[in-house]
């Protein structure tokens, strides 16, 4: 069977809730793709509260965000998405929307042949003193050079072996990464040096930014850096509530 282009994964978990539905999906994100190629990697059997149904995967505090951004999603991936599409794009579930198209997002990363891509945002997480501790050599603190998992665009089989290689990373180290982007992060700084999105070409994270980090330009977001994102992703409670403003 021929592969399909490109998908739109978002992981949503939470005790006893509902699945939303590829409609529900659309609105939410403003995805202007098809619904059949859009996915929610979803569990209603554990959530930041009740983590008893979570087996194990390794030592950090937020061991739903750790089994459901990378266990889960390794798993659904390999069962939904794996030689199915050629592109994937996974983004947070609470707190993103689409300011752009996803269509003309995918078609210019294809153009481009970039194979994977990560975003950025200003302050590192987890904080710069605990990375600093992860490396033997002394890192930068400035803005926007660290991840940031909320969103990434990947070929699904590049996507799936990160995960793999993540998933071995939470088993085998006896570091407490706090959360998925942890993970991700240590992988970037002590393992391999990912792609990462530094000017906000395609996501835009808001966390602890002000109102001088962009402008409106004809009812778009134009970012410091002079570009225009597809993603709003408005992480932690000191963001700027973008996608609730425009």
């Amino acid at each position: 069977m021929k592969m399909k282009k490109y998908c739109l994964i978002t992981t949503s978990f939470c005790k006893n809730c509902s699945e939303p539905s590829k409609e529900q999906l659309k609105n939410k994100f403003n995805y202007d793709g098809d619904l059949s190629d859009i996915y929610v990697n979803f569990s209603n059997e554990f959530s930041p509260y009740e983590t008893e149904n979570i087996p194990n995967v390794g030592i950090t505090k937020r061991r739903d965000l750790v089994y459901g951004k990378i266990f889960l999603l390794r798993q659904f991936i390999e069962n939904n998405i794996l030689n199915k599409y050629e592109y994937l794009c996974h983004i947070d579930y609470s707190d993103t929307k689409f300011k752009r198209s996803f269509l003309e997002m995918m078609k210019d990363i294809e153009t481009k042949e970039i194979e994977f891509i990560i975003s950025t945002e200003k302050n590192a997480w987890p904080y710069f003193e605990n990375i600093q501790t992860w490396v033997d050599y002394p890192l930068k603190n400035e803005d926007f050079i660290y991840l940031n998992s909320g969103g990434v665009i990947s070929k699904t089989e590049k996507f799936y072996n990160l995960l793999i290689e993540l998933e071995k990373i939470c088993l085998e180290k006896t570091i407490d990464f706090w959360d998925d982007q942890g993970v991700w992060q240590y992988y970037d700084l002590k393992v391999q040096s990912l792609n990462k999105d530094y000017t906000s070409e395609y996501f835009f994270s808001t966390a602890l930014l002000d109102d001088t980090y962009y402008s409106m330009n004809e009812n778009n977001i134009q970012t410091k850096f002079g570009t225009y994102p597809y993603l709003i992703h408005d992480n932690s409670s000191f963001s700027l509530n973008l996608i609730n403003r425009f």
